[in-house]
């Protein structure tokens, strides 16, 4: 690097390289951090390795890193490649199902994110997109799902040969959302697991980065005593050590995002949701009714909550949720209705795809076929074979009343439990959303 000074001068390299770089970092600061003093937390003139994750989640999207160690990587003939088809599919979504879902958001569910400002994505995997997407409004966004939390790549300490295959890598996991609009878990277990490429952080922090988010802070979870619950802002506990590889686990990421200094928090918890877990780390349900009232999104699902198996889960998101945006793998349609609530439909409606045909569910059938709602201007849920299919489909509904039936629902989800025995099975190995 050059300062500008002649060569000769007697300046050392290295201290040319440090003015260089403390240059450039008082740079971005003044640029950055152009809110009020009093907007900003005070984690943000720390910025060292968040400096490095957001030019690390920028590289690996294909923009210009800001972090100089990073400079070195962006000239590569790998790189430039990588940058371009990022970027062509960035540019082709951003124009087509970004916009389609902004308008559609706007004249459907303008307010988009009431009661306490918190979204709830069950069965979410590392899918940031859906959730901001439809969203926007939110403060809080908990997401979780079986897989692993993983970590931020560290591409500094990377051969070139090793820096090549991570972009591959991520490539690869990013495939199916920018074309299916879902990540696909029996395809993510190869996807997350390379010795480059591990959890659904990097996942989080690469769509952070297209969509213009900056990372503030990352801090792990845990739910003890002295959890943390949600407030965008407040100190986050170490997690505990695990003691158990199904034990709830969670990481928090601070963001924002373009035009506002307002800081939003994105948590994603690594669990195991089912009935049997539930029973033994039953801080995991007191923690999501910490949220009541709140926003829910569900999508390609598996269809899990209209198993026997995920009861205690889905009383939980029942009781807490006061508005929900899913499509018909998420809570069972005649469920919702004896709960009390107003369900307005959407898109289309036919027989789940394989392996999922036997969770048709008659009673949504034949209100589709009163209603004959719309087709959505956009690829939702599991009904995607091309760009040409609209069968997708989406319900909302919001909680109007009480429900005169009594407070289980497990009988309600029997229609799935005889007819998907292996329903517990599929959650580990064929969950997509």
């Amino acid at each position: 690097m050059n300062t500008g000074g002649k060569r000769g001068t007697g300046t050392p390299r290295a201290l040319r390289m440090l003015v260089t770089a403390f240059v450039l970092f008082a740079t971005f600061l003044s640029c950055a951090w152009a809110a009020p003093a009093s907007t900003l937390l005070k984690s943000d003139f720390q910025l060292g390795g968040q400096w490095r994750v957001n030019s690390t989640a920028r590289l690996l999207a294909g923009l210009a890193p800001w972090y100089p160690g990073h400079y070195a990587f962006a000239q590569t003939d790998a790189w430039r490649e990588h940058s371009a088809l990022m970027q062509a599919a960035w540019s082709q979504l951003r124009a087509g199902r970004v916009a389609a879902i902004g308008a559609w958001r706007n004249e459907q569910i303008p307010a988009n994110c009431a009661g306490n400002k918190t979204l709830l994505y069950p069965f979410s995997g590392p899918d940031f997109f859906n959730a901001f997407w439809l969203f926007p409004d939110c403060d809080n966004y908990v997401m979780f799902g079986l897989e692993h939390i993983g970590d931020v790549p560290d591409v500094d300490a990377m051969s070139e040969r090793d820096f090549n295959r991570l972009l591959l890598d991520v490539r690869s996991a990013t495939a199916d959302v920018f074309m299916r609009n879902y990540f696909i878990t029996e395809n993510m277990t190869r996807q997350l697991h390379t010795p480059q490429l591990r959890g659904v952080v990097p996942l989080i922090t690469i769509s952070m980065a297209l969509s213009g988010a900056e990372i503030l802070r990352m801090t792990p979870q845990g739910l003890g005593r002295s959890s943390s619950a949600a407030s965008p802002g407040a100190p986050s506990p170490e997690s505990p050590k695990l003691v158990s590889l199904r034990k709830p686990r969670g990481i928090a990421i601070d963001f924002r995002v373009p035009g506002s200094p307002a800081v939003k928090r994105l948590i994603y918890y690594s669990v195991d949701v089912t009935d049997a877990s539930m029973g033994k780390y039953p801080e995991f349900l007191a923690y999501l009714r910490k949220f009541e009232p709140s926003t829910m999104l569900l999508k390609s699902a598996s269809y899990l909550l209209h198993s026997h198996d995920f009861s205690r889960l889905r009383q939980t998101l029942l009781d807490v949720s006061g508005f929900l945006v899913q499509d018909d793998s998420g809570l069972p349609y005649r469920m919702l209705v004896t709960q009390g609530w107003q369900v307005r439909l959407h898109g289309s409606y036919a027989v789940p795809i394989p392996p999922f045909e036997r969770a048709f569910q008659p009673a949504l059938h034949a209100a589709y076929q009163v209603e004959h709602p719309d087709s959505l201007p956009f690829a939702f849920g599991y009904s995607f074979q091309d760009q040409r299919d609209d069968r997708a489909n989406m319900m909302i509904g919001r909680k109007v009343a009480v429900a005169s039936a009594p407070r289980s629902v497990a009988a309600l989800g029997t229609s799935m439990r005889n007819s998907m025995p292996g329903a517990r099975l599929k959650y580990s190995a064929m969950q997509a959303r």
